[in-house]
């Protein structure tokens, strides 16, 4: 996560909490604009006048002025990083604030110390891209412009995306990055389960992959599913993570018979989808 802070650690820092936010030359509204800033951009603090901060953007490479009134500053110290993260749940669920969510989320991995992290704003990170990804994919022609825009100040805080393209349309998803930190760091079932969900989400598997490729990729999902219990689990998700965990033990079935694989490998593999199918309360 070393990426996703570019300005100095040590300067106050200014997170853009609007999109269309105007960085204009001089402290006034009718000063020529020599960006436009999106929602989770980070700029860095230089000097103050009126209700105007003086910034640097690091991103873009220019310095300007902006209403002290569409950011929030922050010197990414450890005393603030309990509010980062109130701030980080909040967003984590208002659609259309991912990009802004994104930045709290490297603003307060950069402040909390190390050793008090633990997976959940990673999950909060896995989550908010997951659904940047969704927006990006179905966004229509007037929100494109602003959608990308977010995307791009996404990917400056290293939040990689992927594109699938399926029956004519290309779908972008998210790498998971954030996911498989939280596989490593967690002891909560639900957790684990969200993020073994998205990283084996069939959506964002290339039609085009090769059957070798794709039967070692089934392979890993399958570890990924079977390191997550269903104990303990809300009933939607429980359900959620069986019918997942059938789906692929049923592809890797295919795969080991069609591959001429022992008929044990093959059995087994019929009967933990079907386990697992069996499971699902189907009320």
């Amino acid at each position: 996560m070393s990426a996703l802070i570019t300005a100095a650690v040590a300067a106050t820092l200014a997170i853009v909490s609007q999109d269309q936010v105007s960085l204009r030359a001089s402290p006034r509204d009718s000063a020529p604009q020599h960006a436009l800033l999106t929602q989770g951009d980070t700029l860095e603090i230089r000097g103050e006048r009126a209700d105007y901060l003086q910034v640097y953007d690091h991103r873009r490479e220019r310095a300007g002025f902006v209403r002290a009134t569409q950011v929030r500053r922050t010197a990414l110290s450890a005393d603030e990083a309990s509010s980062m993260l109130a701030v980080m749940r909040f967003v984590k669920d208002t659609p259309g604030s991912e990009s802004l969510g994104i930045a709290y989320t490297a603003a307060y991995l950069k402040a909390v110390p190390s050793n008090a992290i633990d997976a959940e704003p990673f999950e909060i990170l896995g989550a908010l891209a997951d659904r940047l990804a969704q927006r990006a994919s179905n966004t229509s022609k007037a929100q494109e412009a602003l959608v990308n825009a977010q995307m791009e100040t996404a990917t400056v805080y290293g939040v990689r995306m992927k594109s699938i393209e399926r029956d004519g349309r290309v779908r972008l998803c998210y790498d998971g990055e954030a996911y498989r930190r939280v596989l490593a760091l967690s002891k909560d079932n639900a957790p684990r389960a969200r993020a073994a969900l998205s990283l084996t989400a069939s959506e964002c598997i290339d039609p085009a992959t090769l059957p070798a490729d794709r039967r070692r990729l089934d392979e890993w999902r399958g570890e990924v599913i079977e390191s997550v219990k269903s104990d303990g689990l809300p009933e939607y998700l429980r359900n959620r993570l069986e019918m997942r965990r059938a789906s692929i033990w049923s592809s890797l079935a295919f795969h080991r018979a069609r591959q001429s694989a022992t008929s044990a490998e093959t059995t087994e593999a019929v009967k933990r989808a079907m386990d697992a199918f069996a499971t699902v309360n189907k009320t």
